[in-house]
């Protein structure tokens, strides 16, 4: 699918409900839960029921979102009318789990892949952050591939579309407006033990589609949430010292949707303090090659970063 313009075309819709469809057949009351498609938790507006979602309604919130971004509301106000308009259309903002998911399911589904990679983020923005635009379900330059600064935490096999990206973050919610964008999200009642519950959900009917899933998660968050299913390294401290100084590259295994998965955990590709560390770097792309998912991002980016990344040596 070829993406230049800033929306998604009512086909482009359509694709992509397609590629949600074909994957979550039927939504599960464990997934309906996890996505908060049910709207009981105060913040779980960027999902969407793909099932029954509609051109029309999507474009309906996001004319209305720029509506309200266009009155002079508090960050509060503001949350809550953009909240409120999602009642009323009866979607979220995204076509289906998130931005980023769709813009990236558009970018590399097909009937034909047997294959898909889960990059697994910790959260999504609050849903109002300062004086910025809301995000809106139709905005197609929303993705994982107009962030170039992103792209070492994604192997090229993904941003070239030779296997299916399905990009998740753990916790599928907004976070309140004017909240802050980091950080873990244990005070927000929805806790890191039940979205373990969906994320199982969601790898299970994955796992009935793709016959090859592999997952790469960001960020220590991430990592921490996930080390009750990683009992070798349950008392490890920080994710650089216990998955990647002690063996970088090595590609772990963990149990999720009731099978074992093969597992790279990285640091988080926002903060390159950390990811950028060259031990780090050698685990990233030693560990893309054992799953034989390519170099990291993809070889036309002109960012030092990326470049960086790719050429590394593995010593």
């Amino acid at each position: 699918m070829t993406l230049n313009q800033q929306q998604y075309s009512s086909d482009q819709v359509t694709q992509i409900l397609h590629a949600y469809r074909s994957i979550f057949p039927t939504i599960t009351a464990d997934l309906e839960n996890y996505w908060g498609l049910q709207r009981e938790r105060p913040w779980s507006y960027v999902t969407t029921n793909f099932h029954s979602a509609t051109f029309e309604k999507l474009q309906a919130l996001q004319e209305r979102a720029w509506e309200i971004d266009n009155l002079s509301l508090t960050q509060e106000a503001r949350g809550i009318a953009l909240r409120d308009a999602a009642l009323k259309m009866d979607v979220g903002y995204s076509i289906g789990i998130s931005p980023w998911t769709d813009n990236l399911l558009a970018r590399t589904y097909s009937d034909s892949k047997d294959s898909v990679v889960i990059l697994l983020g910790h959260d999504w923005y609050p849903i109002v952050t300062g004086d910025s635009p809301s995000g809106t379900p139709l905005k197609s330059s929303d993705s994982l591939h107009t962030v170039e600064r992103y792209w070492p935490g994604a192997p090229e096999a993904v941003m070239d579309g030779t296997t299916v990206g399905l990009f998740i973050n753990l916790y599928p919610d907004y976070r309140p407006p004017g909240d802050s964008k980091c950080g873990n999200l244990n005070k927000y009642g929805y806790s890191y033990e039940e979205c373990l519950i969906g994320l199982d959900a969601l790898v299970a009917a994955v796992l009935k589609r793709f016959s090859q899933v592999h997952l790469i998660s960001w960020g220590a968050n991430v990592w921490r949430a996930l080390l009750k299913r990683l009992p070798e390294f349950r008392n490890s401290t920080t994710l650089l010292s216990a998955a990647v100084q002690a063996s970088p590259g090595k590609v772990l295994r963990i149990e999720l949707g009731g099978r074992e998965l093969q597992y790279l955990p990285l640091m988080h590709p926002g903060h390159w303090g950390n990811f950028g560390q060259a031990c780090h770097l050698r685990h990233v792309k030693a560990g893309y090659a054992a799953l034989r998912l390519g170099l990291p991002g993809l070889d036309n980016s002109k960012v030092k970063r990326v470049r960086k990344a790719r050429e590394i040596v593995i010593v």
